[in-house]
């Protein structure tokens, strides 16, 4: 009876459920979705998803792609993350391309390419120039010298994790209530 109870005891208390999907071919972080629109002309969707866009928290991204006659967006964003978890007085810069294709009644999204900015360069997120100082959060949370991606997280890897995720789910539902 002893053994069972520190069988028990011995087991994790806390196991560390992934929050981002991971493609697992790739090993890269993404969102994804078709999203069907009731009444909704790939015109009038297009010029919703342009206007999201335009109208993106902060007013930090650049816009890559605008293919009306296709009904492609492609933009690279940026967001803000308090960084609580090491006490930092400034923001983690959060990266990520967001593509927007329409038709007809339907929209697709995907958010691809995230990755943790140089907190330096806060003051100039517009430059092109500062795309390329960007570290891919596949690096930094699922780093090669852990042995798996489910393996025991520091503190802030979890910290980071949530907030991202929590920011990716506001993005996602801010676009599903701009494209109604």
């Amino acid at each position: 009876m002893r053994l069972l109870w520190l069988f028990f005891f011995c087991l994790p208390l806390r196991l560390n459920a992934q929050n981002l999907p991971v493609d697992t071919a790739s090993g890269k972080i993404y969102y994804a979705e078709e999203v069907l629109v009731k009444d909704g002309p790939q015109q009038d969707l297009y010029n919703r998803a342009k206007t999201w866009f335009a109208n993106i928290e902060q007013n930090k991204k650049v816009l890559l792609v605008d293919d009306k006659a296709n009904g492609v967006l492609i933009g690279s964003c940026f967001f803000l993350i308090p960084d609580i978890a090491n006490e930092r007085t400034k923001p983690i810069n959060l990266s990520c391309t967001i593509k927007i294709e329409v038709e007809d009644d339907r929209y697709w999204y995907s958010i691809t390419d995230l990755g943790i900015l140089n907190n330096t360069i806060t003051k100039d997120l517009m430059n092109p120039h500062n795309l390329s100082i960007s570290q891919p959060l596949e690096a930094i949370l699922f780093s090669p010298n852990k042995k798996s991606i489910k393996e025991n997280k520091k503190p802030h890897d979890l910290f980071l994790e949530l907030a991202t995720q929590n920011k990716i789910l506001t993005t996602i539902k801010d676009l599903k209530a701009a494209m109604l």
